[in-house]
């Protein structure tokens, strides 16, 4: 009875250990930042873990630096002027000859409205009715599952944990995590043996018949030439040259367009920006600092030395279990 109970115990607190030991080493990264006062995280047996200085890291960044200052400079803006009528006298009253003016008919002259132009007719696109064939419903895929199958495989399993303790290297700033090893006993477990399968089957597309227009003659443009048009208009001409005959003549005068100033000349002010341009500079990304990094190392064989793995034996177990 004590022998089954001692068994049971050996093997809960073995898969116990190993479960949380593998969980532990496979977690743990290659390199981990150092914290003051706490010791490396733990790792698999035959590593260990080296303090390393990490150098610092810079980057080139763009940075915008002025070439030329910002300015200005007084643009002249001239006057503003406007022309005006103005009555000027040109001659007094005074006895001259008089000039009889012509005296003229009406005759009927023919007189061009519009000149010879081309117009651009659009004659329609003619269409006809067609029957055609279109795709009523689309091809699709059917799918049926076909079960999954299993197997027995035989498989290890832990019944004494191994154990771990830190070594530090003699001459060196790096700690080697060294392990006693576990003890293992084989048991059968159900695997998959065949995946599930998907058969796939395609149903072909159904289409049906319609009636469309269909383009029998497309549209065309027709240049068309429209004759130029006249009139008939009633035209003066002189019938009876001018004469002169002696009369008084009154005064004379003139209206002349006259500039006058209605805005005087000034000055503006016409502002000139900065200049600037890109130039590279290197900055600090990431300053130098100490990390764990994981090394490789021998703490020798546990088990030729003791003969067996410590924390195994009957009265250790006992202790384990209460």
């Amino acid at each position: 009875m004590m022998s089954k109970k001692l068994a049971g115990i050996l093997a809960l607190a073995a898969l116990v250990a190993g479960l949380n030991l593998a969980v532990r080493a496979a977690d743990t990264p290659t390199e981990v930042p150092f914290e003051e006062g706490k010791e490396p995280p733990p790792c698999k047996p035959g590593e260990g873990w080296c303090l390393v200085t990490v150098p610092a890291i810079y980057k080139t960044v763009p940075k915008q630096q002025q070439t030329q200052a910002a300015t200005f400079y007084m643009e002249a803006v001239p006057a503003k002027f406007e022309t005006k009528p103005e009555v000027v006298a040109l001659a007094p009253e005074k006895k001259v000859s008089t000039v009889v003016p012509a005296k003229f008919k009406t005759e009927a002259v023919k007189v061009m409205v519009h000149p010879e132009y081309k117009v651009i007719e659009v004659v329609p696109a003619q269409f006809e009715w067609a029957e055609e064939k279109v795709e009523a419903r689309a091809a699709y895929d059917t799918l049926t599952v076909s079960d999954a199958t299993y197997k027995i495989v035989p498989e290890q399993i832990q019944v004494a944990p191994a154990t771990s303790y830190w070594k530090k290297e003699e001459g060196k700033d790096c700690y080697c995590m060294c392990e006693k090893p576990a003890k293992f006993v084989t048991v059968n477990k159900e695997m998959l043996d065949k995946d599930a399968v998907q058969n796939k089957a395609s149903v072909p597309a159904v289409f049906k018949t319609v009636k469309v227009q269909k383009l029998v003659k497309p549209a065309s443009v027709v240049e068309k030439t429209i004759p130029a048009e006249y009139i008939t208009v009633d035209k003066e001409v002189v019938d009876a040259p001018a004469s002169v005959t002696a009369a008084t003549v009154p005064a004379k005068s003139e209206t002349i367009n006259k500039e006058i100033e209605v805005a005087k000349a000034t000055t503006r002010k016409i502002e000139i920006p900065a200049k600037f341009e890109t130039v590279n500079e290197t900055v600090l990304d990431k300053p130098a600092h100490l990390v764990w990094r994981k090394n490789t190392c021998n703490c020798g064989s546990i088990v030729a030395k003791y003969k067996e793995v410590p924390g195994t034996d009957e009265e250790s177990l006992l202790k384990f279990s209460k």
